[in-house]
């Protein structure tokens, strides 16, 4: 379609061209004060500065001919055009001015390229750029200014043509057609033809009984002067001092902004639409899985959501009993004054470890900023504030396996009938019993969920598996921090009383099984 408006636009240019420019026009070349030639596999341009200041370019990149700036077709790298251009930019590099410019006006499309409309753009802005055209008055309907030719004008600016092609949109009626000049119907002049001004000024004092066209410039409608036909503006200004408009004002540029609006507009609707569309059908299209998947897997959700908990718990059970015979071989002894503490004086450790648990981010925060207020703190502060949150988890896992020993160790003494295997002269094993023993109500209630209707008491058993996990953790952490990591073992009061207590029986049995004299 891009290519049909500027095949259009082009004989637009090519019959405006044809009736300004008579076959008695005398032309010359301007003079090219600079040139820039550059060509590659891929690209190509051409800019030439004329002596009257104006420009020319011609530029092949992308994909896209581009005439002074405007897109003006289509082409493909090593296509026929492309090739063409670059050879008329070969002979160019080598030329200078006069000659550069006869070579450069006498290019002609090849054979193979007639018809194909950027390669006519090309021929006719070199054709309308260097050559100056001067014109004979013989046509008063017609008049072309001094400054750019109607060529430069037209095929030099794909835009301002475009805005001329939508401007004498349905009007068929005979023209006088001005370029570059200003205009003036005069106070006591009727002009029965519509009248066309091109980069100029329109004034009406008098009366225009057709359509009035102007295209980049300006139309001034003066006390006493009326517009029979419609005020056609296409990127021009409009003032009205007290004349009359009456076939009404037409902005060419606004209805085409209109237009791209409503299309915009209406292309962005099709894709919001579109879009929902392709979501609502893939929503549907999940949701006929989905419903599928769920009908045929409905009798077996409960026995895998069950099957799998369990599995992750032992799985966790494995994991945490790996670490805990790491810290046993490492640390057995810290794990022993961890343990001891945390069997002794469970309510006390419970009570450090989660005042502990609250202090730990206000520790946290306040170190770090101890540290960095010292310039020789900083370094330790960088490292203060990874380290810090490892040393937390690890101090945790270690008081829960501490705790979890201590579980598998009160198993042991039960003679439960599961808790058989579990030995309490190896620490390995007593550790496996007490995770198991801890994550026991977990274990249950994923066995249960299996069944249906018993919900309830699969929740109510997660519950209590969370508390106890939970007080096992705040335990176990308060040993820690009581015994600084296992370096220091609780002292206990109530120990020497029960030594005591020993003592006094063994001399009670002394005395009984031998000499009953009492001692001084």
């Amino acid at each position: 379609m891009e290519m049909l408006r500027l095949l259009r636009r082009a004989g637009l240019a090519l019959g405006f061209a044809a009736l300004v420019l008579p076959s008695a026009a005398d032309g010359q070349f301007r003079d090219i004060v600079t040139k820039s030639v550059s060509a590659s596999s891929s690209s190509a341009e051409l800019e030439l500065h004329f002596g009257n200041g104006s420009v020319l370019e011609i530029i092949f990149d992308g994909g896209i001919v581009y005439i002074d700036g405007e897109p003006s077709g289509e082409y493909e790298p090593g296509d026929a055009l492309h090739e063409a251009f670059r050879g008329l930019l070969g002979q160019a590099m080598v030329l200078e001015n006069g000659a550069l410019a006869e070579v450069l006006v006498d290019w002609s499309i090849p054979s193979d390229l007639e018809g194909i409309g950027s390669a006519q753009l090309i021929d006719d802005a070199l054709e309308g750029s260097i050559r100056e055209v001067n014109l004979s008055d013989d046509d008063e309907s017609i008049s072309v200014g001094d400054e750019p030719s109607l060529m430069h004008l037209l095929i030099g600016s794909v835009s301002r043509l475009g805005l001329l092609e939508e401007a004498l949109e349905g009007l068929d009626e005979e023209f006088r057609i001005h370029v570059d000049e200003d205009v003036t119907i005069e106070a006591d002049e009727i002009e029965h033809r519509n009248v066309v001004v091109i980069e100029g000024t329109l004034r009406v004092e008098g009366e225009a009984r057709g359509n009035v066209v102007v295209v980049g410039g300006a139309l001034d409608v003066r006390d006493g002067g009326v517009i029979q036909g419609q005020a056609r503006i296409a990127d021009a200004r409009i003032t009205r001092n007290n004349g009359e408009v009456r076939g009404g004002i037409v902005d060419v540029l606004q209805t085409e902004r209109d237009i791209e609006r409503e299309l915009r507009d209406e292309l962005r609707d099709e894709i919001r639409d579109e879009i929902r569309r392709n979501l609502a059908n893939e929503l549907r299209s999940a949701a006929r899985f989905e419903d599928d998947s769920f009908s045929i897997m409905t009798p077996f959700r409960p026995v895998i959501r069950g099957v799998g908990g369990v599995l992750e718990k032992l799985l966790m059970v494995f994991i945490l009993g790996l670490l805990g015979a790491g810290f046993f071989a490492f640390a057995g002894e810290n794990v022993n004054a961890i343990a001891e503490t945390a069997r002794r004086a469970p309510g006390r450790a419970a009570m450090v470890g989660f005042a502990g648990s609250l202090l730990l981010v206000p520790v946290w925060l306040l170190g770090a900023v101890a540290l960095a207020i010292s310039i020789i703190g900083i370094p330790v502060a960088v490292a203060w504030l990874p380290l810090f949150p490892v040393a937390v988890v690890m101090a945790a896992l270690l008081g829960y396996v501490a705790v979890a020993r201590n579980a598998g160790e009160w198993l042991a003494e039960s003679n439960w009938p599961w808790t058989g295997w579990i030995r309490k002269s190896n620490p390995i094993f007593t550790l496996f019993g007490g995770l198991l023993g801890l994550t026991f109500a977990f274990l249950a209630g994923h066995v249960i969920s299996i069944v249906p209707f018993l919900g309830v008491f699969s929740v109510l058993l997660f519950v209590i598996g969370g508390l106890l996990t939970f007080f096992a953790m705040q335990i176990g952490f308060g040993a820690v921090l009581l015994t600084r990591a296992g370096r220091r073992r609780e002292y206990y009061p109530h120990d020497a009383d029960a030594a005591w207590a020993d003592i006094a029986q063994m001399d009670l049995d002394e005395d009984i099984g031998g000499d009953s004299t009492p001692r001084g």
